[in-house]
């Protein structure tokens, strides 16, 4: 496999980041960044490569995410021998009680995460849109999905429910936590540059649009503040106004 690239995307709510990795020595190395950005006018596609640095405009509209993603791989291949490629990656936000692990995507487990949506409303669509986009341009591709909710699965059941009657828990109003690759990576990176302080008890924080804090013990999710159907209990974020949209997601998931 060395020599082969690695394409990997994390979709949020207003922006994709996207790396390229080469494979050395069966180790991935990162050759090259990038990020779409729907928050721009006209979406905007920055990469950085190497030394080179460049911006394009790009002529697709945000709902048009077969051409956004054709236009990508364009801009790409100006660079990079694309026909290299053996995989593109993808961050999805919510896998459910269904998915604890790194998957290859099929059209089961793309109709498994597309029901989660109203769980995730603000990014499930966005990732489901761009893994058809990428199926579409490019089917040979096999695609991957890693979750932010699989780090969490660690979490007890008295951790998970919400003082609901049974019949809502069993229906999926459940907590899930999330910003578990983050958290994971954080564990990671803890243990390699301070074990004695990994195999105890941790509380780390993911801040940026979207804030969370999450519990450890010995590098293992106990707790976490950023809850579905609640986000973060009491963290703010770009997008939320926290208990209010509490109690109005709760009401969503159940379908009342």
């Amino acid at each position: 496999m060395s020599g082969e690239l690695l394409l990997t995307f994390n979709a949020g709510s207003s922006t994709v980041k996207i790396g390229l990795f080469e494979i050395r020595a069966d180790r991935p190395q990162r050759i090259a960044s990038g990020m779409i950005d729907f928050r721009a006018s006209p979406l905007t596609f920055r990469l950085t490569h190497g030394s080179r640095k460049v911006t394009v405009p790009l002529k697709s509209s945000a709902e048009a995410w077969d051409t956004v993603i054709a236009e990508t791989f364009e801009e790409l291949g100006r660079d990079i021998d694309m026909t290299r490629l053996s995989a593109t990656c993808h961050r999805v936000v919510h896998g459910g009680d269904s998915f604890a692990r790194a998957i290859r995507l099929d059209d089961a487990s793309m109709d498994a995460l597309a029901a989660l949506t109203p769980l995730a409303p603000l990014h499930q669509p966005q990732n489901l849109h761009l893994i058809r986009a990428i199926r579409q341009l490019r089917p040979e591709l096999a695609q991957t999905a890693s979750f932010d909710t699989a780090f969490h699965r660690t979490n007890n059941d008295i951790v998970r429910r919400f003082a609901l009657p049974r019949e809502l828990h069993d229906k999926g109003v459940k907590r899930y936590g999330f910003h578990g690759l983050s958290y994971k990576y954080i564990a990671g990176e803890l243990a390699r540059l301070a074990p004695e302080l990994a195999e105890g008890k941790t509380v780390a924080a993911h801040l940026g649009s979207g804030a969370s804090l999450c519990a450890m013990d010995g590098g293992v999710s106990r707790d976490t503040s950023m809850l579905t159907p609640t986000p973060a209990s009491n963290q703010r974020s770009g997008f939320r106004t926290e208990r209010l949209r509490s109690k109005m997601r709760v009401t969503s998931a159940s379908g009342k």
